[in-house]
């Protein structure tokens, strides 16, 4: 606006509502009075200052009558600026003046107008002849909202709270304001282990919140009303169901109103409301009663129409239930059953607990509430005890029971969960024995995984197997090797799922539990084209398999061909699965979110990886193997670092290693966690913690029988400490002779290459990775060949390695890690990996306090880190650090050199 005003037209700003369109006049306007020019505020165009040169009008035709002639007959630096917010609502006479005024040069214009509404003819001819510049407003997206939620906090906001954030506003300035405002002067958006945190919010926004929210709805009219209620209610809401209720055209008018978000999936259009939050002020000032109505209306309609979405017969039951009514118990289990695969464990433990108290004679079912039995665990056991005792149809209560384990898993209460399959599973109710195997399979999973009771696991795996009898035991089979992979006894787990899968025709229950298990040990094992092979003789047939072992056999599939060195057709396969949904309608696995991630990492494309991760990471991962809690904020924190943003990359990764100690892992995501680790490490400068920890991660998974994951952490250490290579190329040669692929010779040979400067042999390497769809290592390995032809004194050879790596660079989707980048330099002061730490969170303004109770030391500490930090980077206070090297690199926008 400064620019546009200084080319003397000014501009218009057009957006939604609460983009943060006034603020920003105001501020221009202020700056401009500030500056000595004359500025003339029509309307809200309005701020304070103590400028003798501002002055406020009513309306543009008054302001224009007042203006002096020689007050127009200046420089374009000295022109009046006229200021008018909600420029659509000036009328026409006056805006043809101000057009003639504007084109004549002898006034400035800034002004604000609403998307959705027309302006006068003389305010959009400003724009239209080019006088003035026409600039569009959105609101914020991920990265802007974390800009600003750190301007506004002062400190770092953890990522599932960015998320959440991001989830109730979608970005809109007023929205995001208020409800920071809101939260945190209500204490749930708080400081907690030096970050931020919001769970998200409990109870109804206060007074302030829902009036703004409110004064966005002003001016409805009764269909416009009705509409908005029942999307409050019952959203998302078909549009065929809006226009048999008659109320299509409130539909199209709040869409242009931007009230209302419209969604095309094929040939269905739903409706939601745009800005998340009003849902919940909506609902919380309408009637009980019409809240009632809408909800039975909508359920009506919607099983009039039959279901349409897997997902229909949970928003069916949900309806009835908040209006009061109890559906069968059948209705219950599947909308259960469904609330499950989206994921909202909350809602699916309420249907379960509603099942079991439809089957409690006597006592009316009160929305799933087990008070009348007590509190706590025992009270729940109590409740699925006596309901399969009392009910009229034990089978049907069981299977409630059974499916309440699997939610409180999801939910994470995995002592709860336990506890419930125990008492189930001991009630001695007779069940078909697909039914059973799936729950011990549940229960077995948890007892091993979640609960680290690995002999507990055993046990009732064994009793299971016995009662069973080995004709229906693969499923169970399919557990044992479960078990094996997550205690990392690779073969082991290999050897148990192929004696089963060898026997000929295997049932789709048994197929769907054992190979995605088998084909990701082979994987590890070193055998990435093996696993493959087995994932596509089970491809065919997984149209038999339930929708979460569809998607995970996919992702799988994209992992084990990346590792072969085939990062095209890991990218087909990833595309395969239908249930991967943009929109979070119908979530994919983690598994899905994490690979789509590293391949983009792989491809060069680390900004679309950051985009997909900061969505995971507030995602539930209790349920789901083999993803735990801190693998995807480790792969955020790699992404970030590949992406430049280093400081973020460096507090998320402290975020991730905080996390890994409060949860259950196993060696697979701990190899993932190490690498990201050391990759981070490496692109902020520290390149010896860097080369520790993956050589570290490469013993130890040597020793483990993971080849394939130690020559990826030797061939980092290859890549980032210069002469390094030749200690170990022997050893990467052996590494990559006992893998099968692509991706395993490249790296042999890029490490040997390396260790001999063979300038001609990292030319083929980097072709080798440039074939896979690697760029980013394909770039790399060619600036690499250009660095050693020079050193070689072959100049030529030297230019034409440079321009091979300047073409593969030449798409902008990817650049040089700084250690290819600046070889040369060296680390003048490099900091220790608990210095980088301590470095990146006061970077971001974290007192030393909040920073030793993020860290677990004390203040002193952290003092004494700081002093040492301020010494090695030639700084003197610590606002200083986000500028320091190897903090934030500049060069990292910058054109790179050949030099």
């Amino acid at each position: 606006m400064e620019r546009a005003l200084a080319r003397g037209g000014g501009a218009i700003l057009v957006g939604g509502s609460g983009v943060g369109k006034s603020l920003l006049l105001a501020t221009a306007l202020e700056r401009a009075s500030d500056a000595g020019r004359t500025v003339l505020s029509v309307g809200g165009a309005s701020w304070s200052s103590n400028g003798a040169r501002a002055q406020g009008y009513g309306s543009l035709g008054e302001c224009l009558s007042s203006l002096e002639p020689s007050t127009l007959s200046g420089p374009a630096g000295d022109r009046p600026v006229v200021g008018i917010d909600d420029a659509h609502l000036v009328d026409d006479a006056s805006g043809l003046r101000l057009h003639r005024l504007v084109a004549a040069g002898r006034l400035s214009v800034l002004a604000t107008s609403r998307r959705d509404a027309p302006a006068p003819a003389g305010i959009d001819k400003l724009w239209v002849d080019r006088l003035i510049d026409h600039v569009d407003v959105a609101p914020f997206d991920r990265a802007a909202l974390r800009d600003v939620l750190h301007a506004r906090l002062g400190g770092h906001t953890d990522a599932p709270t960015l998320e959440r954030l991001w989830a109730a506003t979608h970005g809109n300035a007023l929205m995001l304001r208020e409800l920071v405002d809101y939260a945190v002067e209500h204490g749930s958006l708080r400081p907690a282990g030096g970050v931020w945190v919001w769970e998200g919010l409990t109870d109804p926004p206060g007074h302030r919140l829902s009036e703004v929210i409110r004064l966005g709805l002003r001016d409805l009219g009764h269909e416009e009303r009705e509409l908005v209620n029942m999307l409050a209610v019952a959203e998302p809401l078909d549009l065929d169901i809006a226009a048999a209720f008659g109320l299509g055209h409130a539909a199209e008018s709040l869409d242009l109103r931007g009230i209302v978000a419209v969604r095309h999936e094929g040939t269905r259009v739903e409706l939601r409301l745009a800005v998340p939050l009003s849902r919940v002020v909506v609902a919380s000032r309408m009637s009980g009663l019409t809240a009632q109505r809408l909800r039975r209306q909508v359920a009506d309609a919607m099983e009039s129409t039959g279901p349409q979405q897997p997902e229909d017969v949970l928003r069916v039951v949900s309806l009835r239930i908040e209006a009061g009514l109890v559906p069968e118990r059948e209705q219950l289990l599947v909308a259960a059953r469904a609330a499950v695969r989206r994921r909202i464990h909350h809602l699916a433990e309420r249907l379960c607990l509603l099942a079991l108290c439809v089957a409690v004679p006597g006592k009316p079912p009160r929305r799933g509430s087990v008070s009348d039995f007590g509190e706590g665990t025992q009270a729940l056991c109590r409740l699925v005890a006596y309901a399969i005792r009392t009910s009229d149809a034990p089978a049907d209560t069981l299977r409630a029971a059974l499916l309440l384990g699997e939610v409180l898993i999801g939910r994470g209460c995995h002592e709860e969960a336990e506890a419930v399959f125990d008492t189930a599973l001991s009630a001695g109710v007779e069940m078909e024995r697909a039914e059973y195997v799936a729950a011990v399979h549940a229960r077995v999973v948890n007892l091993a995984w979640r609960l680290r009771r690995v002999q507990d696991a055993g046990a009732v795996l064994d009793r299971a197997l016995a009662a069973v009898g080995p004709g229906e035991a693969g499923v169970l089979h399919g557990s044992r090797a479960l078990i094996a992979m997550m205690s990392d006894r690779l073969r082991e787990a290999v050897e148990i799922g192929e004696a089963v899968l060898r026997t000929g025709d295997v049932p789709p229950a048994v197929a769907q539990g054992l190979v995605p298990v088998v084909a990701l040990a082979r994987a590890e094992l070193g055998d990435p084209v093996g696993a493959s092979e087995l994932l596509s003789r089970y491809r065919g047939a997984s149209f038999e398999w339930d929708p979460d072992a569809v998607v995970l056999l996919e992702a799988l599939a994209a992992r084990c061909l990346w590792l072969a060195g085939n990062l095209r057709e890991a990218a087909d396969a990833l595309d395969a699965p239908h249930r991967y949904d943009e929109a979070d309608r119908w979530p994919a696995l983690l598994q899905t979110v994490l690979a789509r991630a590293r391949l983009a990492r792989l491809c060069g494309r680390p900004q679309r990886a950051v985009a997909l991760l900061r969505q995971a990471v507030a995602v539930d991962t209790a349920h789901e193997w083999p993803v735990t809690r801190a693998w995807p904020l480790a792969q955020l924190a790699g992404a970030l670092a590949e992406s430049g943003q280093h400081a973020e990359a460096l507090r998320t990764l402290v975020e991730a290693r905080t996390v890994q100690s409060e949860g259950v892992s196993h060696p697979i995501a701990d190899d993932e966690i190490a690498f990201d680790r050391a990759l981070v490490l490496a692109h902020t400068g520290d390149r010896s913690g860097a080369a520790s920890g993956a050589l570290e991660l490469a013993d130890r998974a040597a020793a483990g029988g993971r080849p394939m994951t130690a020559l990826a952490a030797l061939h980092l250490v290859a890549r980032i400490k210069e002469n390094a290579s030749y200690r170990f190329q022997a050893r990467a040669r052996q590494l990559a002779a006992s893998c099968g692929g692509a991706a395993a010779r490249a790296m042999a040979d890029h490490i040997q290459a390396l260790a001999e400067a063979d300038g001609q042999a990292l030319i083929r390497v980097s072709r080798q990775f440039g074939e896979m769809g690697a760029l980013p290592l394909a770039a790399e390995a060619a600036a690499q060949a250009a660095r050693a032809h020079r050193a070689a004194g072959q100049r030529r050879k030297g230019r034409e390695a440079w321009a091979i790596c300047e073409d593969l660079l030449s798409g902008g989707a990817c650049a040089l890690p700084a250690w290819t980048v600046n070889e040369s330099r060296g680390d003048l002061a490099p900091l220790t990996p608990r210095e980088r730490e301590v470095a990146a969170l006061a970077a971001t303004g974290m007192s030393n306090r909040d920073i030793a109770v993020r860290l677990v030391v004390s203040v002193r500490t952290v003092e004494n880190h700081l002093h040492r930090i301020y010494h090695k980077l030639g700084i003197t206070a610590r606002q200083a650090l986000h500028r320091a090297p190897g903090q934030e690199p500049a060069e990292r926008g910058a054109p790179v050199t050949a030099g």
